[in-house]
């Protein structure tokens, strides 16, 4: 496979972390503990929206489909289209937000999202509804590039467990309690009430980032220090400290371009790390958008009900904190002691990080966190097939949704480590490999678990998971030295 990581990394010139003999590296980001925080926070309140924007959906299929009078079939289309633009959007957003900043990017999709989601209230015909789930899609998950941007600008890599509650809440929520909220929302309000409150939900984010969300991009403003453009600044802006340092700011040395995101699947480390972490989500996708079918028909369970069998899943990955997130930055720690490094509160210098096997670091949590989840997944596979009671799948969902949170977060670090000044790029390039074969696994779920059964699809998935892990293998022993050779180019 052919290396395009220096081409890409080559763009941006890397001022903010050069540490002398002399001094130490600068601050990372100049925001306040507490800022970072409610930062972190309201990027994944944004995230919540995004998820929501699908997870509310799934409940809501068989009352579509009987009001506008199509097949099971057909109204899953609708989840196919809407994946295809989740896809595509991220390549536009994620590097327009690498250039120009992430709030302008954050704004423009939240009005688009507030728009189609009062249109998708209104609409009462099947074209209507594949359509404007089309345009949802542009304003709901092309914000996914952008928050995760965010969080790389704010937060070292040393610390990212610590502030895995905080960063993966989004993402955790939103997939595993829309369904929930939108079992609710459908079984006593109506499908349009799931709208409805997309609408409303959007709106409230728009007024948070119009308020208080301070720009993050280092292009903007380097570590924070230097004040963004009049027009991309909150109405309560940050307390910046001490005289703008415009070292910190990161630039390009060539204009960057959408197909960037394309190029780094080309990369001989990038790219199996991305096919890995897209081959994980297309099974956890095949799961959790065969819930629905699977609980009606064998549990006879209402709209409400199916919604609730999401809980688990997400009680699984809000406990990934304290396991995955713990052992995490536990495992920088005890690497950085290895290699004689002292590891500094918001600081991280780029002769360090060169030294730091980043890629064990990661990988020694995603690499067990991969088959435990392969286990469970079996386990919940062959409990549905065998028919045994309700409980039994419910307690594989939770530690299912334990494991793929330890998997996403930690190989997810991982891209981004190797892409921090790139961070919109790099996540544009995972969601685009990821969504895009994923509208097709949501169409083949259905056919696949009519002929072959839920035990089988399980096992294969599983097997997937576990054939996919080889490549993890192959950056394990080869990630760092591949690293080096591409920063010498």
């Amino acid at each position: 496979m052919k290396s395009t990581k220096t081409s890409v990394e080559n763009s941006v010139e890397l001022n903010t972390i050069v540490s002398t003999p002399q001094g130490t590296a600068p601050e990372a980001s100049v925001l306040s503990e507490k800022r970072k925080i409610s930062t972190i926070i309201t990027s994944s309140a944004i995230d919540i929206l995004a998820f929501f924007t699908a997870g509310l959906y799934y409940p809501a299929l068989i009352p579509l489909a009987q009001t506008l009078h199509v097949s099971k079939v057909n109204i899953n289309l609708t989840i196919t289209s809407y994946m295809l633009a989740q896809g595509l959007t991220p390549l536009v957003t994620g590097n327009l937000s690498d250039q120009y900043g992430r709030r302008p990017v954050l704004l423009i999709c939240l009005l688009i999202s507030v728009g189609v989601n009062v249109g998708l209230a209104c609409q009462t015909n099947f074209a209507a509804l594949a359509a404007l789930r089309c345009v949802q899609s542009f304003g709901s998950s092309g914000v996914i590039s952008v928050t995760g941007g965010i969080i790389v600008d704010v937060i070292t890599r040393s610390e990212r467990g610590k502030y895995l509650a905080y960063t993966s809440i989004g993402a955790t929520i939103g997939t595993s309690l829309g369904p929930v909220l939108g079992g609710v929302l459908t079984q006593f309000l109506g499908w349009r009430s799931i709208f409805g409150f997309l609408a409303i939900l959007a709106s409230i984010l728009l007024i948070v980032v119009i308020v208080f969300q301070p720009e993050t991009c280092r292009v903007v403003v380097g570590n924070g220090s230097v004040p963004p453009q009049p027009w991309n600044r909150p109405l309560l802006p940050p307390h910046r400290p001490g005289d703008p340092d415009v070292e910190t700011r990161a630039t390009f040395s060539r204009r960057p371009k959408i197909l960037d995101s394309v190029k780094l699947l080309l990369d001989k480390q990038m790219g199996q790390l991305i096919l890995f972490i897209s081959v994980v989500g297309w099974g956890s996708t095949a799961v959790i958008a065969s819930i629905p079918m699977l609980m009606e028909e064998k549990y006879y369970l209402n709209t409400l009900k199916i919604g609730l069998c999401y809980l688990p899943f997400a009680a699984g990955g809000i406990t990934a904190r304290w396991t995955v997130g713990f052992l995490a930055d536990w495992n920088f720690r005890r690497h950085s002691h290895q290699l004689g490094m002292k590891v500094e509160r918001n600081r991280q210098s780029k002769a360090q990080l060169s030294r730091m096997p980043l890629e064990k670091v990661r990988l020694q949590i995603a690499l067990p966190a991969i088959y435990y989840s392969s286990l469970f997944l079996l386990g919940y596979g062959w409990s549905l097939a065998s028919n045994t009671h309700l409980s039994v799948p419910l307690i594989m969902l939770f530690f299912l949704g334990n494991g793929i949170a330890g998997v996403e977060n930690t190989a997810g670090a991982l891209i981004m480590d190797l892409q921090v000044y790139r961070a919109g790029m790099a996540r544009a390039a995972v969601l685009l490999c990821r969504f895009i074969p994923g509208a097709g696994v949501i169409v083949a779920v259905p056919y696949l678990i009519q002929s072959i059964g839920i035990g089988w699809l399980g096992t294969i998935i599983a097997g997937l998971w576990v054939a996919s892990s080889l490549m993890l293998w192959v950056v394990y022993f080869k990630g760092h030295k591949w690293r080096g050779q591409s920063n010498k180019a």
